[in-house]
């Protein structure tokens, strides 16, 4: 999907550089008449953004990351030691001797955790503080999610490169949803390998913090099994950056039973 991406990108600066070409020796009108003309400047025109984006996206991602840690708490050894204790261990495991920084952010309710980099030494990890309440009592959501963001960093799926080339699949969006799609997947796959048995710590997702420990996991795997080959489901899927809850599941589950060479379902 990287590939693909690189090279969707690559022929949308190709197309583009076409259409300045012909249309500087005077045969784009000629060519598409004046409607079709307009229409193709336009859409060249575009690509000077694409030109642009690398620097743009540099210095935005500054922003977007201090505008995360203004309002967030890191966690050190005198701040909430336990959590940064869980955090550098998982790090070893994906031999990250220096892993992003790790911040603890007010959710409102809302459970999410994310990975940003500015460059390879300004990279960070955030979560909501939804997730990091449950470290007594459900230390395998806790240590599944921070593997998961981890892997995102390890992976170099934030990487500024990474981004560039998604905006134009992104624009055609099934591309671009579907390479979003595989990189939670191998993050998800990269957590397993550190973390084994822990596909269940997927229940946070469906259910949320609060009720999270009540679901049966055989039961939940019985709903993936009847479900996740429904046509609708399976269009779901395909529309989403992330993939349905089901199928991911199903993923951590087959991995636990299979091993590493099952996979997800891109569709």
């Amino acid at each position: 999907m990287i590939w693909l991406s690189a090279l969707i990108t690559l022929l949308a600066l190709a197309a583009a550089f076409g259409i300045w070409w012909i249309d500087g020796n005077g045969k784009l009108e000629e060519a598409v008449g004046e409607d079709g003309a307009t229409d193709l400047r336009d859409m060249a025109d575009t690509a000077y953004l694409l030109l642009l984006a690398p620097l743009a996206i540099y210095i935005y991602r500054f922003y977007i990351a201090a505008q995360a840690r203004a309002n967030a708490i890191l966690v050190g050894p005198s701040q909430f030691p336990e959590l940064h204790a869980l955090y550098q261990d998982l790090a070893q495991r994906l031999d990250m001797p220096n892993p992003p920084r790790l911040y603890v952010t007010n959710g409102n309710g809302v459970v999410n955790a994310y990975a940003l980099e500015c460059n390879r030494r300004r990279r960070y990890v955030v979560i909501h503080a939804e997730i990091a309440m449950l470290l007594p009592k459900s230390p395998d959501i806790v240590e599944f999610v921070l593997a998961h963001e981890i892997a995102h960093h390890k992976l170099r799926h934030v990487s500024l490169w990474r981004i560039v080339i998604g905006i134009v699949p992104g624009m055609l969006f099934l591309p671009g949803a579907a390479t979003t799609r595989a990189q939670e997947y191998s993050a998800d796959r990269l957590a397993m390998a550190v973390c084994p048995n822990h596909a269940g710590a997927l229940r946070l997702l469906a259910v949320g913090p609060w009720i999270a420990d009540g679901v049966d996991p055989d039961a939940w795997m019985q709903q993936c099994l009847s479900e996740h080959r429904e046509f609708m489901v399976r269009a779901a899927n395909a529309m989403s950056s992330h993939a349905v809850g089901i199928k991911r599941y199903k993923a951590l589950r087959d991995i636990e039973e299979k091993g590493f060479s099952a996979h997800g379902e891109m569709f």
